[in-house]
């Protein structure tokens, strides 16, 4: 086989036992590879009645076909399965170096099943594949014990690591690569922590890969590289990082406050924006394996309440998280919280969109000093964000702790108020781009996604901004970000799009300068596919489609495809003021455009056929 390997390793937990099996080729090329392959085998061997925490569970960590590749994007890797946080599908994406060296080794993907009768580690070494004692790391943070694993194994040895938090079963816990590398959404921490999994390990002495056209490809990837390193937003990215453009969205409105309430803080455009955070605290740049980008920050704080020793430092959602959206522009602060989630090994955007809900659950009354054990939930707050409130959700301390570490949805449901102020799609907390001010057509498919409200589930973010043109598939809408025209046809191409991205594994920000010839360019001289621009985007549109079949299978339907009042609201004040989305006219004409039912909000057994379905359609009928 081609850029993949063709083989992967399914291991139960329970029994101790790994078992390296060959999957279809076909499986590729209808799938191809991350989270699509994931859903194709979480379709098929998945355990739809088990609790996500429960040994019978199933993990999946999937890589796509260009893991390994000297390449600047090509390094992420998939974490798939049902999210404990939403009850239904999840997949969540990482960088770094994980996936490249699981290439080296052999394989594509693992599938985890069971429950390890102690605190336990998965280690990798070329095909040999143990299950090793973790005891000693058990209850530890993730910087601990990732530095330990280095130790004793090797610093070339990339691990997984999984934090207190996800021991402690808190429903939106990630898991860490190498100590930097987040695969933040969708809680797959805690079922990692459930299996009593708290690391895998895994090296490989080879660097070997088989490409369909080794000559055509080092040709394509020499030009890639260059194109994408020199290209004007990746300069920005590397100057300035994630949060390079956070001035911008705060005077567009993109960037949200106090939980939604307003759109606009002028003081956080200068205090929180990324050359803030390059001329005030870093001290390095990184880069995921072979990215040319380098968009990593490493930062150190050196005195004040915040301070942190040099480390890694925190991504634009991470500032915003623990900023403006808790009422916050302390860029100290939003450091020491990036640094503490990392370390008890939460998702930084559940997390700050919980404390976000609660506070104003707290001002609003709804939320009193005998809910949370006596502890005052103010805006802007940080020494208790950070020195209280995240230690106490991390090891479900208390009446506080034990409230938020279920999420923002779950806690408004066990008070029985305050849900109409959550701020979610499908149970996931919005990531921190408000679609009044960014652009109508990211609340649409924030709504349709299968994962829920995600802003890397497709490049809508970056379309809607003109970032992104596809004019070799008659994609050429110029889009006024703040109305409902032409959304919906954009999200067709969209969630395409971006359902081969995260199959690919491929990252976004490299992803701008990768044009329609040149996917098709990868995708038939690294794995051979045989692509015409068609096939590869019918691919994308059955990624898309399999997904949905197995949220309807968890019970989901089209009502489910929605936001909550609070984000359909009008925005309050700034460019944003009176901007209100339409989300029912965009969905309705998305769902027509996609051929899916409006009740079910499954595709039409039309549609699946179409894509070499039908089996699946009458799975579902």
């Amino acid at each position: 086989m081609n850029g993949n390997t063709g083989k992967i390793v399914s291991v139960d937990l329970t029994a101790g036992q790994a078992t390296v099996e060959t999957l279809p080729g076909e499986d590729y090329r209808k799938y191809i590879g991350g989270s699509g392959l994931a859903a194709k085998l979480f379709w098929e061997r998945g355990n739809f009645a088990a609790d996500p925490l429960s040994p019978e569970a199933m993990l999946l960590f999937m890589n796509g076909p260009f893991a390994g590749l000297r390449l600047s994007g090509a390094s992420r890797n998939s974490v798939a399965g049902c999210s404990p946080l939403t009850g239904h599908w999840g997949d969540s994406s990482c960088g770094g170096y994980f996936a490249p060296e699981l290439r080296y080794a052999g394989f594509d993907g693992l599938i985890l099943t069971g429950k390890a009768a102690r605190p336990s580690l998965l280690l990798i070494v070329d095909d040999k594949v143990t299950i090793e004692d973790a005891g000693a790391y058990w209850g530890k943070g993730t910087e601990e014990v990732t530095q330990a694993l280095k130790a004793k194994y090797g610093k070339d040895y990339r691990t997984l690591v999984v934090g207190p938090a996800a021991e402690c079963g808190v429903r939106y816990t990630m898991i860490l690569n190498d100590g930097h590398h987040a695969t933040g959404r969708a809680g797959f921490g805690a079922v990692m922590g459930a299996k009593n999994l708290k690391a895998i390990v895994v090296k490989a002495t080879k660097k070997e890969m088989t490409l369909a056209d080794p000559e055509a490809f080092e040709a394509l990837r020499k030009d890639l590289n260059v194109r994408i390193k020199q290209a004007l937003a990746s300069e920005v990215l590397h100057e300035n990082g994630t949060a390079a453009n956070l001035m911008g969205g705060v005077y567009s409105g993109d960037v949200p406050v106090k939980n939604w309430t307003s759109n606009f803080w002028e003081e956080a455009a200068d205090a929180l924006t990324g050359s803030t955070l390059t001329d005030t605290y870093l001290t390095r740049r990184g880069a995921c394996a072979y990215c040319g980008i380098a968009c990593k920050r490493y930062v150190e704080v050196k005195d004040g309440p915040f301070a942190v020793p040099d480390g890694p430092g925190p991504e634009y959602e991470t500032i915003v998280a623990f900023g403006t959206l808790i009422g916050s522009i302390d860029l100290a602060a939003a450091c020491k919280a990036g640094r503490v989630c990392n370390d008890l090994g939460m998702d930084s955007i559940s997390a700050g969109g919980t404390i976000a809900w609660a506070m104003e659950a707290f001002e609003r009354g709804d939320l009193t000093l005998e809910d949370t054990g006596g502890i005052a939930l103010n805006w802007g707050d940080m020494d208790t964000v950070v020195n209280r409130i995240l230690p106490m959700i991390a090891r479900r301390e208390g009446k506080l702790g034990d409230l938020l570490a279920d999420g923002s949805v779950a806690a408004a449901k066990k008070i029985g108020r305050g849900l109409d102020y959550t701020v979610h799609s499908k149970g996931l907390e919005a990531p921190m781009h408000d679609p009044r001010g960014g652009g109508h057509g990211m609340a649409l498919t924030y709504a349709v996604s299968p994962r829920g409200a995600c802003h890397v589930a497709d490049p809508m973010l970056f379309v809607e901004m003109g970032a992104r043109y596809y004019p070799e598939i008659g994609f050429d809408f110029i889009l006024e970000p703040k109305t409902s025209e032409n959304k919906a046809e954009a999200a067709v191409t969209s969630v395409a799009l971006g359902a081969i991205e995260n199959s690919a594994c491929f990252c976004q920000f490299a992803d701008a300068e990768v044009t329609i010839p040149d996917w098709l360019a990868l995708f038939n001289t690294v794995a051979g596919y045989n692509w015409e621009a068609e096939d590869m985007l019918a691919a994308g549109r059955r990624v898309f489609f399999l997904k949905r079949l197995i949220n309807y299978r968890y019970g989901l339907t089209a009502a489910d495809d929605a936001l909550t009042p609070r984000m359909l609201e009008p925005g309050k004040d700034g460019e944003a003021e009176g901007s209100q989305v339409d989300l029912e006219a965009m969905k309705s004409r998305f769902y027509e455009l996609m051929d899916i039912d409006p009740v079910r909000g499954i595709p039409t057994p039309a549609a699946l056929a179409a894509l070499d379905m039908s089996a699946e359609a009458q799975a579902v009928a």
